[in-house]
């Protein structure tokens, strides 16, 4: 009887795990481990590509800004410009290689004054950037001389 309780006290009391395959949990759980990091890849290679165009656009909107401002302070220091009203607007393209514009207007009492503004406007811009185009809206009003 003694052989009994000592064979009986050896056995173990789980089955044998050799030759078992494993259970469909471990493969799956593994699957979803790289799907879940391929996920997060892809939404921070999405997040890179966002902040690099909204930097682009960013840099571009500066730099129209600053053609803009130098524009204005150029006209400001004319003074036979005194007293007049002439607001320029640049532009400048986001997206691919084109022309920034300047789009000056206002009212000007004579032809002449328009030709100087447009003269003053070309010679500015160009020394800050070769490839501006002025747009001309400015308007022509005699009344302004009186």
């Amino acid at each position: 009887m003694m052989t009994f309780g000592i064979a009986w006290a050896q056995t173990s009391a789980t089955a044998p795990t050799a030759g078992v395959p494993p259970a469909a949990g471990a493969t799956s759980s593994g699957g979803s481990a790289a799907l879940g990091f391929l996920v997060i890849l892809g939404l921070l290679v999405i997040v890179g590509i966002a902040v690099k165009l909204y930097d682009r656009k960013r840099k571009r909107d500066a730099e129209a800004v600053h053609l803009q401002a130098q524009v204005s302070d150029a006209l400001m220091r004319d003074a036979r410009l005194a007293g007049l009203v002439l607001t320029p607007t640049a532009h400048v393209p986001t997206w691919g290689s084109g022309p920034a514009t300047i789009e000056i207007s206002g009212e000007v009492p004579e032809a002449a004054t328009r030709d100087g503004v447009l003269r003053i406007a070309r010679d500015e811009a160009a020394r800050l950037r070769s490839d501006v185009q002025i747009v001309d809206r400015l308007l022509v009003r005699r009344a302004i001389a009186a």
